[in-house]
């Protein structure tokens, strides 16, 4: 394919400088160096030959375009307020002024820690018009991870919301030697327990925007963004840590803006109807940058910020008032969804109970019909108004347009559910290193909504491209992708960076999958995860957690034991309530002690559970049946262990993204483990 190279005389000038022969790659195709401007290849036709630029470019069209709509509103008092997006646009500015008024260094990181607000997308967009490097962490960082994060990204200014998050800093700081300052936008600094040179440091969104107010300011920060390139860095992006440190992320101007041109194309209507998007997952992830900061000033998108208590349930009561029209989520948000829908319909009597059956009956073949432009099944219509428009209405999605999830796996038994309320819930897949999608499921890529489907993750963006990397018998093998999406390589580490971008540009994902004829992508599972087995057998444990999960409703969690091991086990975790903020408790939850019930059990704690042989042949006989669904031998489960609680952030053995930390499992229940490798004859 016939390509291009951008790349201007300055970032030129800088390669010739630095190119080392021995190692041509560097540089040219990837770096290490956030202060280095990588050369874009560009497609001299269709999608991926847009001229690139840079996102400041972006910014400013956008919100000269959409100036008097509405952009960024959120409660203050009960009452929203809103900005304009020419408001957003000047404060824009004037965090940018303020930054280099205070003595920001040019180029060095501002890192940002706090619940989705306005001041959040303002300190990102400043960030970037006074040539720095925005940089989101984790609320849920404890001190030692935001040390890690500002440490490495070489960060002097800090901004915070709460005192739960400058307490952090107020730990550390001593460690910081570069931290200039920190700056809190949604509450007071305390009065007390704090010496008066970090006080002196210390401000308030408002205050430290006044250093900004001089006018003469303007032309240094129009100067700053005439330097910006499409191919400079314009953030980090740390990844969740699941097998170590996390690693810095850098995603270019490019990037960003290629992915979102190639989605808007896609959804060109919604320019027109209005958007509306309620911003709540963490914006330190890639997926809420691209599509609530970035993402949304391309579609002039209204902005509704939620509460911070949003996924601790607050999250329904926002989306009724706002009834946005595309909804982005997590699968948990969507299994939280399932697990009270499920508690309504026990409610329900027995008329709207027979109702709801029939509704659901023709509700999945209904979908299929719609979104392939064919005619639906009879009597459909009733069904909608009867049920399916009842529950979006209920759950405030009447007017969404698209339902996407991301950032791992939902459970296909969920999937279906929501596809037989005439709900399809599109699945995206990818990754901070591609700027957060690289496929996307649409439903006319398929020719039936089968199992190959629940578990799809759809065929590749325009203007990328996706291939399966040494195949084994069964289509298996590592996904990797090229395109203007791919990340300019992991700052501070050339070591992983090589080991993900090859001399040929392809990103090599570390994820297993393979393709349908259609090209629809389903993942299989991880290489780092794959388990061998000591007869040698490669197993992918994903694939069978799936079917586990699948086939014993009460299990929330699982995990398979294997490698070099003479034969599989795994552990399982039954569904617990919640608490507010969505963490497990010790309770069971009430579905598992009705299935208990109904077995004849009295069981009310797991460990009662533990002890009851009607339980434990309960579980067994379904083990059995998810064993008659695997490949080989090889994959069956031969002994499996109940284990206290579920899986949790807190608890260590999720990261941020509720990705699986193996490693923290396996040493935490260890015990556990080792009791069913006792008698190995098996």
């Amino acid at each position: 394919m016939e390509e291009q190279v951008y790349i201007s005389e300055e970032g030129m000038k800088h390669i010739l400088q630095v190119f080392d022969p021995k190692d041509p790659h560097k540089n040219i195709l990837w770096t290490t160096d956030y202060k280095m401007e990588l050369p874009l290849r560009v497609r001299k036709s269709g999608s991926g030959s847009e001229v690139p630029i840079t996102l400041a470019e972006q910014f400013k069209m956008d919100c000269s375009q959409f100036g008097k709509q509405p952009a960024l509103s959120v409660k203050r008092n009960n009452k929203w307020i809103t900005r304009t997006y020419q408001d957003y646009y000047n404060e824009s500015i004037q965090f940018a002024k303020a930054l280099i008024a205070f003595g920001i260094s040019e180029m060095s990181a501002v890192n940002i820690i706090g619940f989705n607000s306005p001041e959040w997308f303002i300190s990102f967009m400043g960030s970037i018009h006074s040539h720095n490097l925005p940089v989101g962490i984790y609320t849920t960082n404890n001190p030692e991870a935001c040390l890690y994060v500002s440490e490495h990204s070489e960060c002097e200014l800090v901004v915070v919301d709460t005192r739960e998050q400058l307490n952090k800093y107020l730990q550390i700081w001593d460690k910081l030697p570069k931290l200039k300052g920190i700056v809190m936008y949604n509450d007071e600094i305390p009065k007390d327990g704090i010496n008066e040179q970090r006080r002196s440091q210390i401000f308030k969104w408002q205050d430290f925007l006044e250093f900004g107010k001089k006018q003469e300011l303007l032309n240094e920060v129009i100067e700053r963004v005439q330097k910006l390139r499409p191919g400079n860095c314009v953030t980090l992006i740390y990844t969740s840590g699941t097998t170590g440190n996390p690693k810095g992320v850098m995603l270019s101007h490019d990037n960003y803006i290629f992915t979102v041109t190639q989605q808007r194309k896609k959804y060109q209507f919604l320019d027109t109807e209005g958007m509306r998007i309620v911003s709540y997952l963490p914006l330190s992830h890639v997926a809420a940058q691209l599509i609530d900061i970035i993402g949304s000033c391309r579609w002039g998108a209204h902005i509704y910020f939620a509460n911070p208590d949003a996924l601790a349930g607050s999250l329904i009561t926002t989306l009724k008032e706002v009834r946005p029209t595309m909804f982005f989520s997590v699968p948990r948000v969507w299994e939280k969804i399932y697990d009270q829908m499920q508690l309504i319909a026990k409610s329900n009597g027995a008329i709207k109970t027979k109702i709801a059956t029939w509704a659901k009956s023709i509700g999945k073949e209904g979908t299929f019909a719609l979104t392939h432009g064919q005619k639906p099944p009879l009597c459909f219509g009733l069904a909608d108004k009867l049920v399916y428009h009842n529950v979006k209405k209920a759950l405030g999605l009447d007017q969404a347009k698209y339902l996407i999830f991301g950032a791992a796996p939902l459970s296909p038994v969920i999937r279906e559910y929501f596809l037989t309320l005439n709900m399809y819930l599109i699945n995206g897949y990818g990754m901070s290193e591609c700027g957060g999608v690289t496929t996307v499921a649409d439903p006319l890529h398929f020719d039936k909504f089968d199992d190959f489907f629940m578990t799809s993750t759809g065929k590749t963006m325009e203007g990328t491209e996706l291939k399966i990397d040494q195949p084994d018998k069964d289509g298996n093998g590592e996904i990797c992708y090229r395109g203007r999406h791919i990340f300019m390589g992991y700052f501070k580490d050339e070591e992983s960076t090589r080991n993900t971008i090859d001399k040929d540009r392809w990103l090599h994902s570390g994820d297993v999958g393979k393709l349908d004829k259609n090209g629809n992508l389903t993942i299989t599972g991880r290489i780092k995860e794959l388990i061998i087995t000591a007869g040698g057998e490669n197993v992918a444990p994903v694939l069978i957690e799936n079917e586990v999960k699948k086939t014993i409703p009460i299990v929330s969690n699982c995990m398979v034991i294997g490698d070099k091991r003479k034969y599989l086990s795994i552990l399982l975790t039954l569904k617990h309530e919640l608490k507010p903020d969505g963490t497990p408790t010790e309770k069971l939850h009430e579905d598992v002690i009705q299935v208990f019930k109904g077995l004849g059990s009295t069981a009310k704690s797991l460990e009662e559970a533990k002890k009851d042989p009607l339980i434990i042949s309960y579980i067994q006989k379904l083990i059995d049946d998810a064993n008659t669904r695997v490949i080989s031998k090889a994959q069956y489960l031969r002994k499996w262990a109940l284990i206290p609680s579920d899986f949790s952030v807190d608890g260590g053995e999720l990261t941020p993204t509720l990705k699986l930390k193996r490693r923290v499992v396996e040493q935490k229940w260890m015990n556990e483990i080792e009791k069913m490798y006792q008698d190995a004859k098996l």
